[in-house]
């Protein structure tokens, strides 16, 4: 197997996989469109890690701003972006691609493979495609210099599926070299309910938009922007998650299990079992600031990619969901966005014309 990988995405998570993946015996070659994003590392020549009382540094083998390059010999494409990109990504990758390749969204979210898919095949990619996600990012981290990447966590457990799901079992085995902690789901709807992001961006960042607005950010996100009525509000919306998942057949759990299994809080918080008590527990997220204004990837990427095709598919099962389309309206009006049109909806996932007793065949097989 190649131990080539290019890590395509220079932000935070990119960051991230690019000096643990090189300290770990991978040659990286690092992608972005955009050489300003890149040029601190350029300057540099790799990435500085901190990790707790450990500072470590990592040369990196290629940067570069031509995906030629960056494919070069690769057999993993790990694509570490906002999910926002994953349609741009897909439009780029379309006529490169070859049946050897990996590519591993970190993370999917909701939906991630299915719709990276459909935009290959819209963008003119007819050839076999092996797609596989996280349902959050396999790092907690904040890029906290030039050139610098500071890891808060790593998580413990992390779900993980593929589509076609024919494939999965296969390249769980191969990821699992990159990756550890993967833990294999049935498949992307698993991972598609397990997205934790859109549990508690979207209340965390519109019931404080005052804030975000007033402050430019300089408060703590995750503890201070978290208070007992933001809190409730995150609880609803994850009692309208698990209910759609039920009533779809897809296991998941509540979003304090989630937490607790990705490693972000305690057992304590998990016990109280509330929104409220886990992040005021959580170590990891206690000293992340706020965004600096709404025009942020926690509206952008969490409503748009994250509620709106839970809400699709909540309709697909017939399960009210007022809290997450009273979120979806105030992101709208607040952003002057139109996330239910402009989000990732069941026709951009391929799944607005597969009949419900036929979508388990859809994920598995690709196609009907």
């Amino acid at each position: 197997m190649s131990k080539v990988v290019a890590v395509l995405g220079a932000g935070n998570g990119g960051y991230a996989a690019a000096v643990d993946l090189s300290l770990r015996g991978f040659e990286v070659h690092m992608f972005n469109p955009w050489v300003e994003d890149l040029q601190p590392v350029l300057e540099r020549g790799g990435i500085k890690l901190i990790e707790g009382d450990r500072e470590d540094y990592a040369q990196i083998a290629l940067v570069t701003t031509q995906i030629e390059e960056a494919l070069d010999g690769a057999h993993f494409i790990i694509v570490i972006v906002p999910v926002t990109g994953h349609e741009f990504y897909a439009e780029l990758l379309a006529t490169h691609l070859t049946p050897d390749h990996v590519i591993f969204l970190d993370p999917g979210h909701t939906g991630g493979g299915l719709h990276f898919v459909r935009t290959l095949r819209k963008a003119g990619n007819s050839a076999p495609v092996r797609t596989c996600e996280s349902s959050t990012l396999s790092y907690g981290c904040r890029i906290t210099a030039p050139a610098e990447v500071t890891f808060y966590m790593r998580p413990v457990s992390l779900p993980f599926a593929a589509f076609p799901g024919k494939f999965a079992s296969d390249l769980f085995v191969e990821m699992k070299e990159l990756y550890p902690s993967l833990e294999l789901k049935d498949s992307v709807l698993d991972t598609a309910f397990m997205n934790i992001n859109a549990i508690e961006h979207p209340p965390q960042i519109l019931c404080n938009a005052g804030w975000v607005e007033q402050t430019q950010g300089s408060y703590y996100f995750y503890y201070e922007g978290t208070t007992p009525s933001v809190g409730r509000v995150i609880d609803a919306v994850d009692k309208e998650r698990m209910a759609t998942a039920q009533a779809m057949a897809i296991s998941t759990s509540s979003f304090a299990e989630m937490f607790y299994e990705l490693g972000y809080t305690t057992e304590q918080a998990l016990h109280e079992g509330t929104a409220y008590a886990v992040l005021h527990e959580s170590a990891p997220n206690r000293w992340v600031k706020g965004p600096t204004s709404l025009d942020h990837r926690y509206v952008h990427e969490d409503v748009g990619y994250g509620l709106v095709p839970w809400a699709g598919f909540a309709a697909m099962a017939g399960v009210p969901t007022p809290t997450m389309d009273c979120l979806i309206h105030l992101a709208s009006v607040m952003n002057k966005v139109d996330y239910a049109r402009e989000g990732r909806t069941l026709e951009k996932l391929g799944l607005a014309d597969v009949p419900r007793e036929r979508l388990l065949e859809f994920l598995y097989e690709g196609v009907l």
